[in-house]
């Protein structure tokens, strides 16, 4: 299987400590290792701050001069393997809200646009995730310029 920032058991035993993860525990195995894979591939499409810790690495953390991934991006995967495996899709998500009227007959449903839904217009399913992911992430304003 393709590397993955968490164990299953380290997911495993988060999930003991949350509230809410009968879904978790209720996967299969096989389901639960794949979601944290994906999690992961979801994680390193964004763009982060600074360099990966070494030449050739194959996931973006750890970075700098850290030696290990930090709990805070460990955990971030488990909320997006959640939100996976409850059949999340960020990209569909992102498009229902950006409906601002539907109606039929007299019944209407009406979306604000102004409400933060950043972490889908990222990719991200897990707003939990995106919370702990934000601080690491490169600011989309900011440009850097290397001289070759």
């Amino acid at each position: 299987m393709s590397s993955a920032y968490a164990t299953l058991g380290e997911a495993n035993a988060y999930f003991q400590t949350r509230l809410h993860s009968g879904l978790w525990i209720e996967m299969p195995q096989n389901e639960r290792e794949i979601a944290l894979v994906e999690a992961t591939r979801i994680i390193d499409r964004l763009n982060f701050n600074g360099s990966k810790a070494a030449v050739g690495q194959e996931l973006e953390f750890p970075r700098g001069s850290d030696s290990v991934v930090p709990n805070d991006i460990k955990i971030a995967s488990y909320e997006i393997a959640f939100s996976i495996l409850d059949g999340v899709d960020a990209e569909v998500e992102l498009k229902n809200l950006s409906i601002v009227s539907q109606g039929y007959a007299s019944v209407r449903t009406t979306y604000d646009r102004s409400l933060a839904v950043e972490h889908y217009s990222v990719g991200i399913p897990s707003s939990r995730a995106w919370q702990l992911l934000r601080p690491f992430v490169r600011d989309i304003n900011s440009v850097r310029l290397s001289r070759v």
